[in-house]
Protein backbone atom coordinates (compact mmCIF):
# COMPACT_ATOMS: atom_id res chain seq x y z
CA UNK A 1 0.00 0.00 0.00
CA UNK A 2 1.54 3.29 -0.92
CA UNK A 3 -0.22 6.83 0.16
CA UNK A 4 1.66 9.84 -2.58
CA UNK A 5 1.28 13.17 -3.52
CA UNK A 6 3.04 14.88 -6.00
CA UNK A 7 3.00 18.07 -9.02
CA UNK A 8 1.30 16.64 -12.14
CA UNK A 9 1.01 19.16 -15.09
CA UNK A 10 -1.45 18.30 -17.97
CA UNK A 11 -0.58 19.13 -21.60
CA UNK A 12 -3.26 19.92 -24.43
CA UNK A 13 -2.70 19.56 -28.49
CA UNK A 14 -5.74 20.75 -30.22
CA UNK A 15 -6.99 19.35 -33.63
CA UNK A 16 -8.52 22.94 -34.41
CA UNK A 17 -7.12 26.40 -34.83
CA UNK A 18 -10.29 27.64 -33.21
CA UNK A 19 -10.06 25.69 -30.07
CA UNK A 20 -9.98 27.74 -27.05
CA UNK A 21 -7.61 26.69 -23.99
CA UNK A 22 -4.15 26.76 -22.70
CA UNK A 23 -1.09 24.41 -23.40
CA UNK A 24 -0.11 23.72 -20.53
CA UNK A 25 -1.85 23.70 -16.96
CA UNK A 26 -0.13 23.29 -13.63
CA UNK A 27 -1.70 21.13 -10.67
CA UNK A 28 -0.64 18.63 -8.24
CA UNK A 29 -2.11 14.95 -7.35
CA UNK A 30 -2.83 13.11 -3.99
CA UNK A 31 -3.35 9.27 -4.45
CA UNK A 32 -3.51 5.63 -2.98
CA UNK A 33 -2.11 2.41 -4.86
CA UNK A 34 -3.01 -1.50 -3.59
CA UNK A 35 -0.61 -4.29 -5.09
CA UNK A 36 -1.86 -7.81 -5.69
CA UNK A 37 0.83 -10.71 -5.92
CA UNK A 38 -0.45 -12.39 -9.56
CA UNK A 39 2.17 -15.28 -8.98
CA UNK A 40 4.59 -16.83 -6.97
CA UNK A 41 7.11 -17.80 -9.62
CA UNK A 42 8.55 -13.87 -10.15
CA UNK A 43 7.58 -10.39 -8.70
CA UNK A 44 4.39 -9.37 -10.79
CA UNK A 45 1.75 -7.62 -9.16
CA UNK A 46 -1.73 -5.83 -10.23
CA UNK A 47 -1.84 -2.62 -8.02
CA UNK A 48 -4.92 -0.30 -8.23
CA UNK A 49 -6.15 2.82 -6.90
CA UNK A 50 -7.94 5.91 -6.87
CA UNK A 51 -6.52 9.61 -7.34
CA UNK A 52 -7.07 13.42 -7.48
CA UNK A 53 -5.81 15.82 -9.28
CA UNK A 54 -7.14 19.83 -9.35
CA UNK A 55 -5.06 21.35 -12.44
CA UNK A 56 -5.63 25.21 -12.38
CA UNK A 57 -5.03 28.01 -15.11
CA UNK A 58 -5.59 32.39 -15.24
CA UNK A 59 -4.52 34.12 -17.64
CA UNK A 60 -5.19 37.92 -17.81
CA UNK A 61 -4.90 41.29 -19.87
CA UNK A 62 -5.44 44.47 -17.07
CA UNK A 63 -6.94 47.91 -18.42
CA UNK A 64 -6.26 51.12 -17.26
CA UNK A 65 -8.40 54.23 -16.89
CA UNK A 66 -8.09 58.18 -15.62
CA UNK A 67 -10.82 58.25 -12.94
CA UNK A 68 -12.36 61.33 -12.18
CA UNK A 69 -9.83 63.12 -10.11
CA UNK A 70 -7.36 62.78 -13.23
CA UNK A 71 -5.37 59.79 -11.93
CA UNK A 72 -4.48 56.17 -14.27
CA UNK A 73 -5.42 53.40 -11.82
CA UNK A 74 -6.80 49.78 -12.81
CA UNK A 75 -10.47 49.67 -14.70
CA UNK A 76 -10.74 46.15 -15.12
CA UNK A 77 -8.76 42.64 -15.93
CA UNK A 78 -10.02 40.96 -18.69
CA UNK A 79 -8.81 37.12 -19.32
CA UNK A 80 -9.79 33.31 -19.17
CA UNK A 81 -9.53 30.51 -16.82
CA UNK A 82 -9.36 26.70 -17.26
CA UNK A 83 -10.51 24.29 -13.85
CA UNK A 84 -10.09 20.45 -14.03
CA UNK A 85 -10.73 18.30 -11.00
CA UNK A 86 -10.03 14.96 -12.10
CA UNK A 87 -11.21 12.04 -10.12
CA UNK A 88 -9.33 8.53 -11.30
CA UNK A 89 -9.06 4.73 -10.87
CA UNK A 90 -5.94 3.28 -12.07
CA UNK A 91 -5.09 -0.20 -12.80
CA UNK A 92 -1.59 -0.98 -13.62
CA UNK A 93 0.56 -4.37 -13.85
CA UNK A 94 3.93 -3.97 -12.28
CA UNK A 95 7.05 -5.83 -12.06
CA UNK A 96 8.97 -5.27 -8.98
CA UNK A 97 12.85 -5.58 -9.31
CA UNK A 98 14.48 -6.00 -5.71
CA UNK A 99 18.24 -5.04 -5.81
CA UNK A 100 18.37 -4.79 -2.16
CA UNK A 101 16.50 -4.81 1.07
CA UNK A 102 16.65 -0.80 0.88
CA UNK A 103 15.71 -0.40 -3.00
CA UNK A 104 13.38 -1.33 -4.70
CA UNK A 105 12.39 -0.44 -8.74
CA UNK A 106 8.92 -1.02 -9.67
CA UNK A 107 8.44 0.08 -13.56
CA UNK A 108 4.36 -0.19 -14.76
CA UNK A 109 2.37 0.21 -17.26
CA UNK A 110 -1.49 0.43 -17.02
CA UNK A 111 -5.02 1.81 -17.52
CA UNK A 112 -7.08 4.38 -16.18
CA UNK A 113 -10.70 5.43 -15.46
CA UNK A 114 -11.03 9.27 -15.72
CA UNK A 115 -14.28 11.29 -14.26
CA UNK A 116 -13.72 14.99 -14.67
CA UNK A 117 -16.50 16.45 -11.76
CA UNK A 118 -15.12 20.09 -12.98
CA UNK A 119 -13.90 20.69 -16.67
CA UNK A 120 -14.07 23.53 -17.77
CA UNK A 121 -12.76 26.59 -19.88
CA UNK A 122 -14.17 30.46 -19.20
CA UNK A 123 -13.75 33.61 -20.55
CA UNK A 124 -14.13 36.70 -17.65
CA UNK A 125 -14.15 40.82 -17.37
CA UNK A 126 -14.03 41.98 -13.76
CA UNK A 127 -14.47 45.26 -12.95
CA UNK A 128 -11.98 47.41 -10.21
CA UNK A 129 -13.88 49.63 -7.08
CA UNK A 130 -12.23 52.39 -8.91
CA UNK A 131 -14.33 52.10 -12.09
CA UNK A 132 -17.61 51.09 -10.70
CA UNK A 133 -17.45 54.61 -8.42
CA UNK A 134 -16.57 56.77 -11.68
CA UNK A 135 -18.39 58.34 -13.71
CA UNK A 136 -17.09 56.13 -16.98
CA UNK A 137 -18.67 52.88 -15.53
CA UNK A 138 -21.22 53.17 -17.37
CA UNK A 139 -19.84 53.68 -20.53
CA UNK A 140 -17.09 51.11 -19.88
CA UNK A 141 -19.84 48.92 -18.89
CA UNK A 142 -21.44 48.91 -22.84
CA UNK A 143 -17.89 48.02 -23.97
CA UNK A 144 -16.38 45.18 -22.01
CA UNK A 145 -19.35 44.01 -19.99
CA UNK A 146 -18.59 42.60 -16.66
CA UNK A 147 -19.23 38.85 -16.09
CA UNK A 148 -18.14 34.91 -16.78
CA UNK A 149 -18.87 33.12 -19.92
CA UNK A 150 -18.11 29.34 -20.34
CA UNK A 151 -17.07 29.10 -23.71
CA UNK A 152 -15.75 25.57 -23.45
CA UNK A 153 -17.08 22.25 -22.10
CA UNK A 154 -14.66 19.22 -22.07
CA UNK A 155 -16.05 15.60 -21.63
CA UNK A 156 -16.43 14.42 -18.21
CA UNK A 157 -15.93 11.02 -18.73
CA UNK A 158 -12.15 9.49 -20.28
CA UNK A 159 -10.00 6.56 -20.53
CA UNK A 160 -6.43 6.87 -20.30
CA UNK A 161 -3.45 4.56 -20.66
CA UNK A 162 0.19 5.21 -19.10
CA UNK A 163 4.02 4.32 -18.29
CA UNK A 164 5.82 4.62 -15.18
CA UNK A 165 8.16 3.53 -12.63
CA UNK A 166 8.43 3.93 -8.78
CA UNK A 167 11.83 3.55 -6.82
CA UNK A 168 11.30 1.87 -3.03
CA UNK A 169 14.11 3.29 -0.63
CA UNK A 170 14.42 2.53 2.67
CA UNK A 171 11.47 0.07 2.27
CA UNK A 172 8.65 2.55 3.61
CA UNK A 173 9.41 5.89 1.13
CA UNK A 174 8.67 6.11 -2.46
CA UNK A 175 9.86 8.10 -5.81
CA UNK A 176 8.56 7.83 -8.84
CA UNK A 177 7.71 9.16 -12.30
CA UNK A 178 4.35 8.69 -14.72
CA UNK A 179 3.55 9.86 -17.99
CA UNK A 180 -0.16 9.10 -19.60
CA UNK A 181 -1.83 9.77 -22.68
CA UNK A 182 -5.84 10.19 -23.24
CA UNK A 183 -7.22 7.04 -25.09
CA UNK A 184 -10.19 9.68 -25.37
CA UNK A 185 -10.84 13.28 -26.00
CA UNK A 186 -10.67 15.64 -23.00
CA UNK A 187 -12.74 17.62 -26.10
CA UNK A 188 -13.95 17.40 -29.12
CA UNK A 189 -11.11 18.78 -31.04
CA UNK A 190 -8.78 18.39 -27.55
CA UNK A 191 -6.42 15.88 -26.72
CA UNK A 192 -4.25 15.45 -23.52
CA UNK A 193 -1.55 14.08 -22.19
CA UNK A 194 0.01 14.25 -18.21
CA UNK A 195 3.12 13.92 -16.16
CA UNK A 196 3.75 13.27 -12.69
CA UNK A 197 6.33 13.27 -10.58
CA UNK A 198 5.19 11.43 -7.13
CA UNK A 199 6.37 10.94 -3.58
CA UNK A 200 4.77 8.43 -1.09
CA UNK A 201 5.07 6.56 1.95
CA UNK A 202 4.47 2.56 2.25
CA UNK A 203 3.03 0.13 4.58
Amino acid sequence: RCLYVGYSPVFFSQNSYHSAGPETVHGGIVGWTYGISLTKKCPLYLEFGFAMSLNLERESDEFWFDNDKGKNVKAAEKGNKYTLLRLAIPFNLTYRFSFSNNFILAPYVGFTCCFNPINDYKSFVEYTDELIKSSKYASMSQILPEGEHKTYWHHEIQASCQVGFNMTIAKHFSLGAEYGFDLTNIADDKKSSRAAVKFGYEW
